[in-house]
C-alpha cells in the first residue's frame, strides 16, 4: 500500500471555495465604512466637510478677514437734530380772537340770500271747439260705428221699421243722464234724409228744430238721472221705390263729451214677390 497516494486524501478546496463569498462581502463592508466615515463616527466627532447645505459658514484659516458686518446705523435722530414742535412765539393755525365772524351788528341789514323762484312746469291747455248747430253737420252722416259715452244713454226709436210708400212715422231721440254730476250745454244733430216729409217737432224739454239738414235739439242743462226727449213726425213719400232702405243715426254733444245712436233704419217691401201658387184659386176652393 502506497502511503503517497494522495487520492485517498480529503480534498482542501471546497474548504477554499466555501470562504470566497464571505471574503467578498467582508471586503465590501470594509470599503464602504471606509467611504462614509460620518456613518461610523462617534457622536462627538464630525466629519471635517459638510454633508448637508446650509448657511454655515467654512472654517477660515488663521489670519484670515472674516465677513462678519459692523452694526448699522439706526434712525435716531442726533439731539441737535430739529423737530417740528414749533418755537413759542411762532405763528400757529388757531385763528386769533381777534378775528372778524360772520355775527351781524345790531341793527344792520344782514345778507340773508333770498330764495329764488322756481319754474314751475307749464301744462299744456288744450282748447276745445265748441260745437255749435251750424258745424255739427261736418261729422260723418248715418251709416258710421256708434259711439258710446260713459254715463250717457242716447237712443232713436221708432214706432214703425217695416213701413209702405205714403206711411206716417214718429222718430224720437231719447238722452239719459246716468251719471252723478249734471250735463250742460247739451246739443243733439240728427241728419234726416232729403225726401222724408217733415211735420211736426216737440220737445220734453230745451228746444227742438228743423233745419235744412236734420233736426237741432239743444239742451242747457240736463240733471243727474233725469232724460230729454225730442220727436219729429215724418212721412215715407208715395213715390220711395219698393225694396228701399231709409237710415237714420245722430249725434250727441255735451261738455267736451261726444256720442251717437245705433243705426236705425226703415225698410220697404220689395218691389216684386214669387207666385205663392194659390193665386188661382177663390176662397171656397182653399
Amino acid at each position: 500500500m502506497n502511503t503517497n497516494d494522495t487520492r485517498s486524501q480529503p480534498s482542501r478546496r471546497p474548504r477554499a471555495r466555501r470562504l470566497l463569498p464571505w471574503t467578498v462581502v467582508l471586503l465590501l463592508g470594509l470599503i464602504f465604512l471606509a467611504a462614509m466615515p460620518g456613518a461610523w463616527a462617534l457622536p462627538n466627532q464630525a466629519p471635517d466637510y459638510q454633508t448637508v447645505p446650509t448657511l454655515t459658514p467654512l472654517p477660515t484659516r488663521p489670519g484670515q478677514a472674516t465677513d462678519t458686518p459692523g452694526p448699522h446705523p439706526t434712525d435716531t435722530p442726533a439731539p441737535s437734530q430739529p423737530t417740528d414742535t414749533p418755537a413759542p412765539n411762532q405763528p400757529t393755525d388757531t385763528p386769533a380772537p381777534s378775528q372778524p365772524t360772520d355775527t351781524p351788528v345790531p341793527g344792520q341789514p344782514t345778507n340773508t340770500p333770498t330764495s329764488s323762484p322756481t319754474a314751475s312746469p307749464t301744462r299744456l291747455v288744450v282748447t276745445v271747439t265748441p260745437i255749435l248747430p251750424a258745424t255739427c253737420w261736418t261729422v260723418p252722416t248715418p251709416g258710421f260705428s256708434p259711439l258710446s259715452a260713459p254715463d250717457i244713454e242716447f237712443v232713436v226709436q221708432s214706432d214703425q221699421l217695416l213701413v209702405v210708400p205714403g206711411q206716417q212715422v214718429t222718430l224720437r231721440y231719447i238722452v239719459t243722464n246716468q251719471g252723478d254730476a249734471d250735463l250742460a250745454d247739451l246739443l243733439v244733430c240728427a241728419p234726416l234724409e232729403a225726401i222724408l216729409g217733415r211735420g211736426q217737432v216737440s220737445a220734453s224739454d230745451g228746444a227742438a228744430r228743423l233745419v235744412a239738414d236734420g233736426l237741432i235739439f239743444e239742451l242747457a242743462d240736463l240733471a243727474a238721472g233725469d232724460s230729454a226727449t225730442a220727436e219729429v213726425q215724418l212721412t215715407i213719400p208715395a213715390s220711395a221705390p219698393l225694396g228701399s232702405v231709409i237710415e237714420n243715426q245722430a249725434w250727441l254733444f255735451a261738455d267736451g263729451i261726444q256720442a251717437s245712436t245705433d243705426l236705425l233704419t226703415w225698410a220697404l217691401p220689395p218691389a216684386f214677390l214669387p207666385p205663392t201658387g194659390h193665386d188661382r184659386l177663390s176662397c171656397g176652393q182653399r
